[in-house]
């Protein structure tokens, strides 16, 4: 999984986000909001027990918007990260 481009090779199938990430949970949406699509970087055992990281979209989301939201995301985590450092 680790080095899958969150594109699907043609033919492949999807499945319900349920049911790959079974028995895993999130918090909630914020009341009155609907999911429309999503980016989900996964922790995963591969068949022979080695952690692999990867990533899955539930379909082909604008790039430009992705990284957008993850260098976002990345600077929150850094200043996250600075103020536990600080306390």
């Amino acid at each position: 999984m680790g080095s899958h481009s969150g594109q699907p090779d043609p033919g492949e199938t999807r499945v319900p986000i349920g049911g790959v990430l079974a028995g895993l949970e999130i918090h909630p949406l914020e009341p009155g909001d609907t999911a429309i699509e999503a980016f989900v970087l996964v922790k995963s055992l591969d068949k022979d027990g080695r952690i692999a990281w990867g990533y899955r979209t539930t379909s082909a989301l604008n790039r430009e918007e992705l990284l957008g939201a993850l260098v976002v995301q990345v600077a929150v985590l850094k200043k996250e990260l600075r103020d536990e450092w600080d306390d």
